[in-house]
């Protein structure tokens, strides 16, 4: 054990009470410490052979979720990506319309706060616009609202302005620099810019971003490079539907991008992602110190928050009740000479859902024509159960001939029948398809 003098005691003890308080003025924290800890919500290590479209889409969500580019980019959104050896490639080529054919995923999942991270391999050439952001879906009563949305990173290359050492990131409110409360030395505040030593398209980078109810930070490679005060709040003020994760692939854009032309003679090149991983915070013991088991995750007891949700409260459509043959493949089997009575079961998150319509169609898979088996307002429903189920007696007539057959939910807000806003919707089934959609498929039916 090593001795040390009373003065050498009172020397590091003084050292100590400065650094401490060095310490509380820089600390880059945006919640008191606590327990708990990141509790993985959604993932894809892309580890399998196609992609997982009950995951992802890979067109925006306007447009009846076909848009397919923004404004002037000169990309035509494809399913131009390739999954090999656990890595999805988004890949940009020039097509024959004389645009360029990419690829971009969006997930169907939907999240209110937390830690989102991707680990990336950026592409190179002049007039590329790779990205990684968050943008709102589908709000309570089908529409959408621009902004909220946050940049989790922007990779744009014109050559001039914005070079292969630069990257953006930021929300859509452009906030002054005045606000952020901490900046790494890489970060310039005001352009919203990290600047780094090197080419940022020259191997694997870890990009990531926690999102609270008050605050954003982004992280490079688990560098903080800044936080500032963020509130997901629509154009109205009141807070935005709940957020989507995009990756794409953008090419061009006078404004920006495309400034000073696009090298087409660098392409085809490729956006290339290893995992994308969602994380929210949970102060039980269901926490994590690392999400998906990255060790770029910063630690939660730094970012940790509270809320009162992790997504938007949804009509939640439950396994449909049918005591009937079923084929190997799951599907309830008709009898052609007599009607079929099912048990439809479904939850409304609260008593403010009451002139939505509920409508229970049956779609024939083979000339796609829908027949409305049921439509009343969700203030026509029966009361629910203990458990707040709430069910649906249903008769479905004799099918027309053999065949298979999609028994489908929707809910659509007053008076926007017409419109296609339907109610974003919760489903489980048990039926494969995406957790979150505007329709819900309650069983597969086969004539027989």
């Amino acid at each position: 054990m090593a001795v040390v003098s009373y003065c050498s005691i009172a020397s590091l003890q003084r050292t100590a009470r400065i650094l401490s308080s060095i310490l509380i003025l820089v600390s880059p924290t945006i919640g008191p410490a606590t327990a708990g800890g990141w509790k993985l919500v959604f993932s894809d290590e892309f580890s399998a052979n196609a992609l997982d479209r009950d995951k992802w889409a890979t067109r925006y969500i306007y447009e009846n979720e076909t848009l397919d580019h923004f404004k002037d980019e000169v990309q035509r959104y494809r399913d131009s990506h390739l999954l090999a050896d656990g890595v999805l490639s988004l890949i940009a080529k020039k097509g024959n319309s004389g645009h360029f054919d990419s690829g971009m995923i969006r997930t169907h999942q939907t999240f209110y706060y937390g830690y989102f991270e991707a680990r990336v391999f950026l592409p190179k050439g002049k007039g590329i616009w790779p990205a990684f952001w968050l943008l709102g879906d589908y709000d309570r009563d089908g529409k959408t609202w621009h902004p909220p949305e946050i940049d989790i990173f922007e990779y744009v290359i014109n050559e001039v302005e914005d070079q292969d050492t630069m990257l953006h990131s930021g929300a859509q409110d452009k906030a002054p620099a005045s606000v952020f409360t901490f900046v790494d030395s890489s970060f310039n505040a005001r352009r919203h810019q990290m600047r780094a030593d090197a080419p940022l398209n020259a191997g694997w980078h870890t990009a990531g971003l926690v999102w609270t109810p008050d605050r954003i930070a982004f992280f490079w490679d688990g560098r903080l490079i800044y936080s500032r005060p963020y509130r997901w709040l629509r154009p109205d003020g009141l807070l935005g539907p709940p957020a989507q994760v995009i990756l794409n692939f953008a090419i061009g854009g006078a404004g920006w991008a495309g400034r000073y032309g696009i090298d087409e003679s660098a392409f085809p090149q490729s956006f290339k992602i290893d995992h994308v991983h969602v994380c929210q915070f949970t102060s039980s013991n269901e926490g994590s110190r690392l999400c998906g088991g990255s060790e770029a995750t910063p630690d939660p007891a730094q970012f940790s928050y509270e809320a009162d949700h992790g997504d938007m409260p949804k009509p939640t459509f439950l396994p449909t009740l049918a005591s009937l043959a079923r084929d190997s493949s799951g599907a309830v089997l008709l009898p052609h000479d007599s009607p079929t009575e099912l048990e439809v079961s479904m939850k409304l998150p609260d008593d403010t859902w009451r002139d939505e319509t509920i409508r229970i169609l049956l779609l024939d898979e083979t000339t796609n024509a829908r027949t409305t088996l049921y439509a009343r307002t969700a203030k026509q429903l029966g009361p629910p159960g203990v458990d707040g189920t709430i069910k649906i007696l249903l008769s479905i007539p004799t099918l027309p001939q053999r065949g298979d057959f999609i028994l489908l939910a929707e809910i659509s807000s007053k008076g926007r029948e017409t419109q296609g806003w339907h109610v974003p919707l919760a489903c489980d089934t048990g039926v494969k398809q995406p957790i979150k959609s505007r329709s819900c498929r309650l069983l597969i039916l086969r004539g027989r």
